[in-house]
């Protein structure tokens, strides 16, 4: 049977295989020839003899990819008796085509590619000049394949478990499948071939080609012509894609063949295929069918579904000879009714349930910490000297305000010895302290003033709010602030007085949740704190944030900042003499302050109802 094909296929290019046949045997001086190339089937194994009329040096790839075992021969030569190929596909085992063929470009190399149904094994032994490939059957794969073909197409699963499952009992992908991807990618990955003929009938060029995919072939009876190639190494996917091309050729899968004919006739019968159709939707019973909707809007989905079913049946809207589907809500128990064929009312039922899910609600938690620090210190002092008696001036000189009539520490002017200190007494309050001296009718008072101070400040606030999907959302907290403002009265003028405005914690967000669990959000937080101003009076300072963000559901993100600190120093008094160490104090005086405050915005948004709202979340 095999030999019957080979000669089918090949006899087109009879003549110049001849020719090729008698150049290889020129060529073959000094080489092994191989004579024969046959296959014999046992119960538990395939053997394949490869004879010569020399010693064979060999070496056997596994291409797993292909499910295909290559024999590579060097220093021999094909003869024209050896070179047909072998369909074993009629026999039970694991083998199913042997292709022997001279390497092109390489003289002394040929191969002998074995085409498993299913990946296996192969163990390759000389015996003289006969190379016996032995390759066992394993499983009846026989069997499986026929029980396979005859078992009716399961329907697809349904979710969860039963899809991983049954995408784990899922068969690899058929050449068929390779070359229908390649179509629509223009990828081209199979098997590399090499086809040189010159005006040979397009029917055993086609064949030549399923021959060497391996996949079945029907050609149209209006598939005629001759057709001139020179493709070498390849791909055959692309190779058929080519000659369709030109030829202006269309292929139809069905199953596991592949049906070529003309494209004029290939457009005709869909043409036909989708008026009959259109024929039998028109004929056929027309049922009734009412969709509770609980979430979605009907309005919404009553013009999908007209859109949906019109597409489907191809007879536009419903009018009154019933070309189309016939969709109507009910308001009042917000239903939708579907007039129309059972194979679309099966499709708008499937449209329904995807579509009519809950909404999206998302919890929003915005948090406002804002810190601060502050440290101030002052140190400065006085001096003043004058008379104590009635006989001369009260004062001689007074330093940043320093009198010597004060009563400081002691009673001034009296000692017990005529001199010095008058002694320590009560720090009088606010920090200062001084000290009279030389008793009698001059008095010098000295004061000195020292001042720190220490303040520190965390404020949290923590605006959160509810809100659907794609909808605006809002919450407020205020505190009234009496503020003074200016307005201006007729004949009056300018008149400036309290007015009452509000200090408000407020968040405005809209969010648009995708299809992973992440929320895109609109937001807008502001918190407004009354403080008070340099002149005395109360205002209101803000502090608020606009921004557009993508946040992953229930991860808190950092949104925006603000770091700012306030380094202030200051002195004066009398030049030279408040540079002098420690004594300088007394006449002049020095302030610094320093202030740091930190302002953050966080945001972490949770989708409520993920599962019921039909939302995949990152794995």
């Amino acid at each position: 049977m095999s030999a019957t094909k080979a000669k089918v296929f090949m006899r087109p290019l009879g003549v110049a295989l001849f020719i090729g046949g008698l150049a290889w045997v020129g060529l073959a001086l000094g080489a092994a020839n191989i004579t024969s190339v046959d296959f014999k089937n046992g119960e538990k194994e395939g053997i394949l003899e490869i004879r010569s009329d020399g010693p064979l040096s060999f070496e056997k790839q596994d291409n797993a990819s292909e499910k295909q075992i290559i024999v590579e021969i060097k220093g021999a030569k094909l003869l024209p008796g050896a070179s047909r190929k072998l369909d074993t596909s009629s026999f039970p085992g694991n083998v199913s085509l042997v292709s022997p063929y001279q390497v092109e470009g390489q003289e002394g190399t040929a191969r002998v590619v074995i085409q498993l149904r299913q990946e296996g094994t192969a163990e390759v032994a000389q015996d003289g000049n006969v190379l016996r490939v032995k390759l066992p059957h394993g499983t009846d794969v026989a069997s499986a394949e026929t029980a396979k073909s005859s078992e009716p197409l399961a329907p697809p699963p349904s979710s969860g478990a039963d899809a991983a499952a049954s995408a784990e009992k899922a068969p690899d992908k058929t050449h068929l499948d390779a070359f229908s991807e390649s179509q629509a990618t223009r990828r081209f990955v199979g098997r590399p071939v090499t086809l040189q003929v010159r005006d040979a009938d397009i029917n055993d060029v086609l064949r030549l080609i399923a021959d060497a995919s391996g996949f079945n072939v029907i050609v149209g009876d209006d598939v005629k012509g001759k057709i001139t190639l020179s493709m070498v190494s390849v791909p055959w996917d692309q190779a058929l894609d080519v000659v369709l091309r030109t030829m202006k050729l269309g292929a139809e899968r069905n199953n596991n063949l592949l049906r070529i004919v003309t494209l004029s006739n290939l457009t005709t019968e869909k043409q036909q295929e989708l008026q009959a159709k259109k024929a039998a939707q028109a004929s056929a019973p027309r049922v009734t069918r009412v969709f509770p909707v609980s979430y979605a809007d009907p309005n919404d989905l009553q013009s999908l579904l007209i859109k949906f079913g019109s597409a489907q049946g191809g007879g536009g809207a419903a009018d009154a000879s019933g070309g189309g589907p016939s969709v109507q809500v009910d308001k009042r128990t917000n239903n939708i009714v579907v007039q129309d064929i059972p194979e679309n009312i099966d499709r708008m039922k499937k449209l329904v349930e995807l579509l009519d899910t809950q909404t999206p609600q998302v919890m929003i938690e915005a948090k406002v910490v804002e810190a601060s620090e502050g440290f101030s210190k002052n140190l400065g002092g006085s001096l003043g000297i004058g008379r104590a008696d009635a006989n001369g001036p009260q004062f001689l000189a007074s330093i940043a305000g320093g009198n010597p009539t004060d009563v400081l520490i002691g009673t001034p002017g009296v000692t017990p010895t005529g001199g010095g200190f008058t002694g320590l007494g009560p720090t009088p309050p606010g920090g200062t302290f001084g000290m009279s001296l030389l008793a009698g009718s001059v008095r010098i008072n000295a004061l000195l003033s020292l001042a720190e101070g220490d303040s520190q400040i965390r404020l949290v606030a923590s605006p959160k709010t509810v809100v659907l999907n794609k909808q605006s959302a809002s919450i407020v907290q205020g505190t009234p602030v009496s503020v003074q403002t200016a307005s201006v009265i007729a004949g009056v003028g300018t008149v400036i007085a309290p007015s009452i405005q509000s200090a408000n914690l407020s968040m405005s967000v809209k969010p648009t949740v995708t299809n992973d669990g992440n929320v895109l959000m609109e937001l807008t937080v502001t918190r407004d704190v009354p403080e008070d101003t340099s002149t005395g009076l109360s205002g209101i300072g803000t502090r608020n944030m606009t921004t557009s963000v993508v946040v992953e559901s229930g991860t808190t993100l950092v949104i925006g900042g603000i770091y700012t600190m306030t380094n202030k120093s200051s002195s004066s008094g009398i030049p030279i003499l408040r540079k002098i160490p420690i004594v300088g104090w007394l006449f002049g005086t020095e302030k610094s302050s320093l202030e740091k405050s930190e302002l953050f915005f966080f945001i972490t948004p949770r989708i409520l109802n993920v599962k019921e709202s039909g939302i995949s979340t990152p794995s």
